[in-house]
C-alpha cells in the first residue's frame, strides 16, 4: 500500500498552505493507481480523514483534475494536466519519444501511424503522422472515439489488467462480451492486432501497446493500413516496422518483456 511520506519540518519562516500539499498528495496518489481509488482508499494511504480530503477532492473534481466513475464511485486522474500543458509526464514524454520513432515509422512503411491513449470509455488521439504518399488516411489529433470502436482502444485495454477490462465489458452489450474476450487474449498471445476498420472500409488497423516496466498499456501505436499503388511495403512488412517502433517506445517506459518483430506472423 501506498503511504503518504513524512512531511519534514518547513524552513524557518517559510509559508505552508496545507490545502495545496492535500492536493498534491491526491494528484500523486492517483497517478500510481491505474484502476483509480475510492475516498476510503484515498484516506486511508495518505493517512488523513475524510474531512480533510473531501473539499480537496470536490475542488479536484469540480475542475476536471479528477473524474468520478458513476459504476465504481472511484476516482482517477483525468487528461486536465494535458490540456494545460504537454510538459506533464509520462504524456509529454511519451509523446516527445514517440515523434521521430512515428516519423520513421511512416517513411519507411509508406502508411500513416497514430498515437493514442484510453481514458474512461474514450480512446484520444495524442500525435499523428502523415504517410509520404500523395493519398493517405491519417487520423487527426486531437479526435476522439468510443475506446472499443477502434483496434488501439482494444489493444490497450488488453493489457489494462482484469479490473479494468471488466469495467469496460460491463459498458457493452452482454452478446457482444464473448468476442471481445476473444480478441483480448488474443492480443495478449500474440503481441498486436490486424483487424479491418469499423469507421472506414478498406483500411486494415495494425495495432501493438505502448506498454510501462509493469506491462500495464499506456498508449497504442497503429498504422491504418491501406493498400494502394505506390506503397512498397507490404501488410506484413507494416507490422513488422510498427512492432520494432512500439518495441523501442515500451523499452522507453521501463518494459523489459518486449515484442519481437521475428514473432509477427
Amino acid at each position: 500500500m501506498t503511504t503518504r511520506p513524512k512531511t519534514q519540518n518547513p524552513p524557518n519562516g517559510s509559508y505552508q498552505a496545507p490545502a495545496v500539499e492535500k492536493a498534491i498528495d491526491i494528484l500523486e496518489y492517483l497517478a500510481e493507481r491505474q484502476n483509480g481509488a475510492s475516498m476510503t482508499e484515498l484516506c486511508r494511504a495518505l493517512e488523513r480523514s475524510m474531512g480533510e480530503l473531501y473539499r480537496v477532492m470536490i475542488a479536484l473534481e469540480r475542475r476536471r483534475f479528477v473524474y468520478k466513475s458513476a459504476e465504481t464511485d472511484r476516482y482517477s486522474l483525468s487528461l486536465r494536466l494535458f490540456e494545460l500543458s504537454h510538459k506533464n509526464p509520462p504524456i509529454a514524454q511519451l509523446v516527445r519519444a514517440a515523434h521521430p520513432v512515428m516519423d520513421e515509422l511512416a517513411r519507411r512503411s509508406m502508411q500513416s501511424c497514430h498515437l493514442a491513449m484510453a481514458q474512461d470509455m474514450q480512446l484520444y488521439v495524442l500525435a499523428s503522422t502523415d504517410s509520404p504518399l500523395p493519398m493517405h488516411y491519417s487520423v487527426k489529433v486531437g479526435a476522439t472515439f468510443p475506446l472499443l470502436e477502434t483496434s488501439s482502444g482494444v489493444v490497450i485495454t488488453a493489457f489494462a489488467g482484469d479490473i479494468r477490462i471488466e469495467t469496460v465489458l460491463g459498458e457493452e452489450e452482454k452478446e457482444l462480451r464473448p468476442g471481445y474476450r476473444e480478441r483480448f487474449d488474443r492480443i495478449r498471445r500474440i503481441g498486436y492486432e490486424v483487424w479491418d476498420s469499423k469507421v472506414v472500409r478498406g483500411v486494415t488497423n495494425l495495432s501493438v501497446a505502448i506498454r510501462d516496466h509493469s506491462g500495464i498499456a499506456k498508449a497504442a501505436l497503429t498504422i491504418p493500413y491501406l493498400e494502394q499503388a505506390g506503397a512498397i511495403p507490404t501488410r506484413k512488412d507494416a507490422l513488422v516496422l510498427l512492432v520494432d517502433a512500439a518495441t523501442a517506445l515500451s523499452r522507453d517506459l521501463g518494459h523489459g518483456d518486449v515484442l519481437a518483430s521475428e514473432a509477427v506472423s
